[in-house]
Order: structure tokens, then C-alpha cells, then sequence
């Protein structure tokens, strides 16, 4: 088989623009089907599923949606985190009372403006909860 001629015919099938294939495992599978001398010694179906195999654009394009769907993902558990925090936060300033806010500041590092602000969230939460919305 001469693999430049084949090469050459691959690109003239994919209008000239092999850049998103491996072309060499291409050419390595056109082999094992046994062509020879075309790519018309095997069938239309045969050639593009091998064309298809290795379409490097299309795996690069199924990674780029499994990684779009994990950071979906990741951001709605994020989320979930937020609020399920502020609502413990909230809890937790209300259950223990005055000085309540210090307390978890100093427990986590954080100012007692922000523990605040993370506790009136969450009882805005509580409260949307509370009248069904």
C-alpha cells in the first residue's frame, strides 16, 4: 500500500481538513481492512466508521461535555452547600442566643459581621420555607 497516496485520498474525502483525526491510525485501519491502492476497495460504511473511530474532535468535544456536566454538577452541590450553611448558621445564632455570633466566629475563623450576614441569609431561607415559597 503506498500510505502517502492513501493519505492523500483520506484528505481529499474530508474535503482537505484531516486536522481533527488521527490520521496515521486511520491509515493503520485502512491497512488491516486491506486496502491497497483506494479507499474505494472497501465499503462507504466500513471507511467512515474507521474515519469516525478516530475523530479526535469529536472525543475532545464528548470530554468537553462530561466535564461541563461534572462542573454542573459540582456547582449545584455547591450550592446546596451554601444554603444548607447558612441555614445551620442561622440555626445554630438562634439556638444559642446572645453571643451566638462570637461564638462561631471564633469557631471558624471567621469576623462576626460575615457569621451575621451567613445566619440572616439563612433565616431568610427559613422564613421563604416557612410561607411555601
Amino acid at each position: 500500500m503506498n500510505r502517502a497516496e492513501i493519505a492523500y485520498q483520506v484528505s481529499l474525502t474530508m474535503d482537505g481538513d484531516t486536522s481533527g483525526f488521527d490520521l496515521d491510525a486511520i491509515l493503520d485501519d485502512l491497512a488491516e481492512a486491506g486496502v491497497a491502492g483506494s479507499v474505494d476497495d472497501i465499503d462507504f460504511d466500513t471507511y467512515w466508521e474507521i474515519v469516525k473511530r478516530h475523530d479526535i474532535g469529536a472525543r475532545a468535544e464528548e470530554e468537553a461535555e462530561k466535564a461541563h456536566a461534572a462542573y454542573l454538577e459540582a456547582e449545584a452541590a455547591r450550592n446546596e452547600a451554601i444554603v444548607a450553611r447558612q441555614v445551620a448558621f442561622a440555626r445554630a445564632v438562634d439556638t444559642m442566643g446572645r453571643g451566638g455570633q462570637t461564638i462561631l466566629a471564633n469557631k471558624f475563623g471567621l469576623s462576626a459581621p460575615t457569621v451575621k450576614a451567613i445566619a440572616d441569609r439563612g433565616r431568610e431561607i427559613l422564613a421563604g420555607r416557612e410561607s411555601g415559597k
